[in-house]
Order: structure tokens, then C-alpha cells, then sequence
């Protein structure tokens, strides 16, 4: 009988296994004969490959082949296979497959001793291998065995399942090659690789696939048929490179129905495993960053948390029930006022735990939303009674934070603070010689029939005196004339152009920010006068009624948006970013989110919007 050859791809127990049975020994007494023990051959001691080599008249490359499919120990449970440094239990597990196609094969091109020609290949040592390219069918468990002697003594494990082999009982189920299969093969046979995951290990590549895959498909009860599959579907994604797998993770935390995040449901044991037994193997580095950067922006992870060795400096994410539990409010109230700020999306239908916002760019927002009181704490820091609250509420000179009718917590007590130091600054030096014509504001409304708003434009433009009836009273002690607004209201019809105050104005379209206002008038954009209050002689800025019929002209900003289409702000925040729309002067300074309006108005009736 001929002497066996090493065939492609085979290891070296395999063709030890071969040479001892075309003797007619076994394995073990085989490799005694050579002067060593099976055991050494396992390790691939080089005096006992040099023994073999001699012996078997191999060529280095026969004997680097043998190797390289084999695999040789290369530091602590790692080994040097096919170029590639691989963790040990990637390539020696109890569990042994191969195809049984192969080996009967094999076998028919030696009857009288089948195990001498039936070759064990390396490739299907590897995890991740999970199907014979050469047939299209599954690999299979041939035999499971813990002690690494009986293990790989190939010549014995054959034997015991020969008839088994050769009547076809063994044989794994059909199966196309996936992209993936062919990605490996590829690899394992060092032929160049066009993806981006080229300079890459192969071995954590594949693993990573595999992990990454197993949350994609449903499982299946064939084991390797499941490992198939999560192979394939991990590598169509993984292929397209980072953004594509950060993608599928966003798209997968808008999946199920569960209260828990779904990315955490679905890898948490490729997350520990990344974290833990695989935190020091130096390949898989570049996925964990790319997971990494996935999860900081999907998990609402707080100061001094870590991901993969990466302690947080501070929170990036929250997510509703995260920063309801920091103000230790309701969820379900919180979650409105989001809404209404633009922080989550209101079609967004997932559990609170599971509707995540930018926690830095709303850091002001939810410092406001802290500090929020109801309507009967508001009046106290007012000083005012119900009725005046709510005509102050309806003249648009006191504004809720929200605008939601169900909120209970709805305004932020320095509003009411900031109303009192105005009219303060409007109050007279000393009392007033005849107090008897002195009546609250609510009261003046009453008996003149001159709304409040108007009584207020009146203070601000100082046509009317203000007098507090003591330092420490709040809005019910303030005092206006009633000759006063008598002939306010007779000379208002002789007014062609009336004035507000800067501030006046800017409450008007939402803009609170006393910089963004001066802003846009030293920008050119907002027509203003400055002028030398009459009673407080404080300078102050003034725009008028066609100054500010120009700026409606020319300009729009969410809160005008929904005060002439009716939009929420997070829904006409979304048309206008769909469409690139961008704001007005962005990056040039502080202006606010101002839009041109016919830019806008375009967008708008683009998406089916009109006026209301």
C-alpha cells in the first residue's frame, strides 16, 4: 500500500491517524514508534514534527500545510492558525464535525483500510464553519470526546462510526453557501478580501458575525443549522461596515413591545462576552468601539457608568423614565411636556423606559420642567388672586412653560418673579397725594372696560403711572390711576402706530432671551427705537406695529408656526429638517431657531399644511 500524502487542508493528528492506520498500529503506538508520545504530536512539538517529517519524507511545505490547518500554540490559550491568532476554545471543542460526504469519499479510494484515506479537514475545526462547500451540506457532530488523547486519535473515532458513515446515516441536510461561507473560505484560504474588514482578524470577524447574527434570526433546533444562519445574517450587515451595524442596533431599539431596551434583551450575552472573557483579546477591539458608540447613544447611561472599559464623564442619554426619576415626577407627566419641547417624538409609541432624548442638549429644558409649580403656588409668588391670575394668563402678559391644558405643573415661579420687578421699575418714587383713584389693575379693567393687556402696554409705554400700595406686596398691591386710563383709552384712537416694549414683543413669538432680541436688532433684521422711559427714565427699546408686521413678514419661528398652522413644535421641527430648511444666520450668532417664512411656507404646503 502506498504510503498516505498529506491532503489540502488536513491537520496533523488527522495524517498521523492515517499513517498509523495504513500500518495497521494504532495512533498512539504509532507515535511511539517515532520516539515520542501522542500527547507531544498533540502539543506540535518541533522534535516530534521534525521526527514525522523525516520519516514521512515531508517538504516544509508539507509540514507548514499540516500546521498552519492545524493550529500551534501561540502564547496562553491562543494558537497561530491559517496566520491568524485564535482563542483556543474557537478551534478545539469536545465536540468534533465534519462531513461524512467527504469521508466516504475518502474512504472508497481505500476499501481495505477506510480510516487511512478518510482526511479530517482544519477548516472544519473553526467555529464558525458550518457547512462542506464542496457539497452544500451542514457539517455534523461526528463524536464528543473531553480528553484531548481520545479525541483527536481520528483512526479510532472513525472506526466506531464507519458503517454509519458509509450508509449515509450521518450525512448533514442540503444547504446553500451564504455570502458569509464564502467570505470565510476565502479567508481560510488567504485570497484577498474587498471588504473593509480586510486588515482584520478573521477568526474574531467571524465570531462577531455569529454573535452579532444570533440576534437577528429566531432560533432554530438545529444548533448548527442556527449557527448557519446567524452567520449569514450577522455578515450582511457587518459587510456594509459601522454606520450599517450602528443602524441595525438604532432600529432594533424601536422593536418590540417589551418595557426593557430591546438591544439589551437581544445581545446581552454578546455584551458580557465582549466585556468579560473577551475584554483582553486585542481583535475584537474594533467592534467593541463601534458597539460602544452604538450604546452611548441608545442607552440612557449616567455619570461614572462604563461600556467596555469606557467610564462616562458624564450622561449623553436619557430616557423618560431615567429623567422623570431625576425630578422625581410621574413618567406619564413628563412625557407631554417632551413632546411638546421637541425632546421625543410624538408618534414615538414605546414604553417609557424605552424613548430615549438627547440629555445634554435639554439639560435647560429639564431644569425648567424641575422647578415647575402649580397654578396655587404660582398665585403665591405672584400675590395675586385667581381672577387675576387668569386675566394675566389670558392678556398673554403671564405665559405658561406649557402650553398642554392637562399639566398640572405648568409654571416656573421666575416668571412670576421677573412680572413683579417689572412693575416695580414702573412704580412711582412715593405714594401717590390722592389715593382714592388708585385701584388694582384687575379692578381698573373692570370699571373702564380697558382690557389688561392694553393697560400694560400703557405701563410699558408710560402713558400710565403704577403706584405699589408696600415694598413687600405682590401683584394684588400694585395700583394704577383711573383718570389715567381714561385718557389713555380717549387718545388711543388718535394713535395710528402703536408701540411694545422689545421684551413685550419677543413674549409674543416665544422669545424670552433678552440677547436674542437685541441680536436681531443690531443685526438689521428687527426695526426698534430706543427711548427714555416717562416715568421710570430708564432707557428702553420700543418696535412698532409696522416694525413688527415686517419682521411677521419676512420671518418665522416654531412658536409662530403653531400660531398660524396650528403644528406642534416637534412636528414642524421635523418637516423643516426633512427639507434641509435651515435657520436663519445658524452659527452666526446668538438669533435663535428664526426661519425665513418663505422658505418655510414652502415646506409647510409641501407637506400638506396650510393656516389655520
Amino acid at each position: 500500500m502506498t504510503q498516505p500524502r498529506p491532503a489540502e487542508r488536513e491537520t496533523l493528528p488527522s495524517y498521523l491517524s492515517r499513517l498509523a492506520a495504513s500500518k495497521g498500529v494504532a495512533t498512539p503506538e504509532f507515535a511511539y514508534d517515532l520516539k515520542g508520545s501522542f500527547n507531544r504530536f498533540l502539543n506540535c512539538d518541533p522534535e516530534m514534527i521534525e521526527a514525522l517529517s523525516v520519516w514521512a519524507r515531508l517538504t516544509p511545505h508539507d509540514t507548514g500545510e499540516l500546521l498552519s490547518w492545524t493550529g500551534v500554540r501561540a502564547g496562553n490559550v491562543r494558537l497561530d492558525y491559517r496566520g491568524d491568532t485564535v482563542i483556543s476554545r474557537a478551534l478545539r471543542n469536545p465536540i468534533v464535525r465534519g462531513c461524512p460526504t467527504c469521508l466516504r469519499e475518502d474512504a472508497t479510494r481505500a476499501p481495505s483500510e477506510p480510516t487511512s484515506a478518510m482526511v479530517m479537514r482544519g477548516d472544519w475545526q473553526l467555529r464558525e464553519v458550518s457547512i462542506c462547500l464542496r457539497h452544500h451540506m451542514l457539517l455534523v457532530p461526528l463524536w464528543t470526546e473531553d480528553r484531548p488523547e481520545g479525541r483527536f486519535d481520528m483512526q479510532f473515532q472513525l472506526s466506531l462510526i464507519l458503517d454509519r458513515i458509509m450508509s449515509g446515516q450521518l450525512d448533514g441536510a442540503g444547504v446553500e453557501p451564504s455570502s458569509f461561507d464564502l467570505w470565510l473560505d476565502d479567508r481560510l484560504s488567504r485570497r484577498p478580501d474587498q471588504t473593509w474588514l480586510a486588515p482584520h482578524s478573521t477568526s474574531a470577524t467571524a465570531a462577531f458575525c455569529r454573535m452579532f447574527g444570533a440576534g437577528l434570526i429566531p432560533e432554530k433546533e438545529n444548533p448548527i443549522a442556527h449557527q448557519h444562519a446567524a452567520c449569514a445574517a450577522g455578515y450582511d450587515v457587518v459587510k456594509q461596515g459601522p454606520d450599517a451595524i450602528k443602524a441595525r442596533l438604532t432600529k432594533m431599539s424601536f422593536e418590540g413591545d417589551g418595557v426593557a431596551d430591546g438591544v439589551r434583551q437581544v445581545y446581552h450575552r454578546m455584551l458580557t462576552s465582549l466585556g468579560s472573557h473577551l475584554r483582553d483579546e486585542p481583535a475584537f477591539d474594533v467592534f467593541r468601539e463601534i458597539l460602544r458608540d452604538a450604546v452611548l447613544d441608545l442607552w440612557p447611561l449616567g455619570a461614572g457608568e462604563s461600556v467596555f472599559g469606557h467610564v462616562l464623564p458624564e450622561r449623553r442619554i436619557h430616557s423618560v423614565v431615567t429623567a422623570a426619576s431625576e425630578l422625581s415626577i410621574n413618567p406619564g407627566r413628563l412625557r407631554p411636556l417632551l413632546v411638546e419641547a421637541g425632546a421625543i417624538a410624538a408618534d414615538d409609541h414605546r414604553p417609557h423606559a424605552r424613548v430615549i432624548f438627547d440629555a445634554r442638549r435639554f439639560v435647560p429644558l429639564l431644569a425648567s420642567i424641575s422647578e415647575f409649580v402649580p397654578d396655587g403656588a404660582m398665585r403665591k409668588t405672584l400675590g395675586a388672586t385667581e381672577t387675576e391670575m387668569m386675566a394675566l394668563e389670558q392678556a398673554g402678559i403671564l405665559i405658561p412653560r406649557t402650553a398642554l391644558t392637562v399639566a398640572r405643573l405648568r409654571w416656573h415661579p421666575k416668571d412670576a418673579e421677573a412680572l413683579i420687578d417689572e412693575l416695580k421699575g414702573y412704580a412711582l418714587p412715593c405714594d401717590p397725594t390722592d389715593a382714592k383713584g388708585w385701584v388694582t389693575i384687575q379692578v381698573a379693567q373692570a370699571r373702564t372696560g380697558v382690557s389688561v393687556k392694553r393697560i400694560f402696554s400703557g405701563l410699558r409705554d408710560g402713558a400710565l403711572r403704577l403706584w405699589q400700595q408696600s415694598p413687600t406686596a405682590g401683584y394684588h398691591g400694585f395700583r394704577v390711576d383711573l383718570a389715567d386710563i381714561v385718557a389713555m383709552d380717549d387718545a388711543s384712537s388718535a394713535q395710528s402706530d402703536h408701540t411694545l416694549s422689545l421684551s413685550e414683543f419677543g413674549r409674543g413669538i416665544g422669545i424670552r432671551d433678552a440677547a436674542q432680541l437685541l441680536a436681531l436688532v443690531e443685526a438689521g433684521d428687527l426695526l426698534a427705537q430706543e427711548i427714555i422711559h416717562p416715568v421710570t427714565r430708564r432707557r428702553m427699546w420700543t418696535v412698532s406695529e409696522s416694525s413688527i408686521a415686517a419682521f411677521r413678514a419676512r420671518f418665522l419661528n416654531l412658536t409662530m408656526i403653531e400660531q398660524e398652522f396650528g403644528l406642534q413644535r416637534n412636528v414642524s421641527r421635523s418637516i423643516l429638517k426633512q427639507r434641509a430648511i435651515q435657520p436663519h444666520l445658524a452659527g452666526k450668532g446668538n438669533f435663535g431657531t428664526l426661519y425665513l417664512r418663505v422658505e418655510v411656507e414652502r415646506a409647510l404646503q409641501s407637506a400638506g399644511h396650510k393656516k389655520t
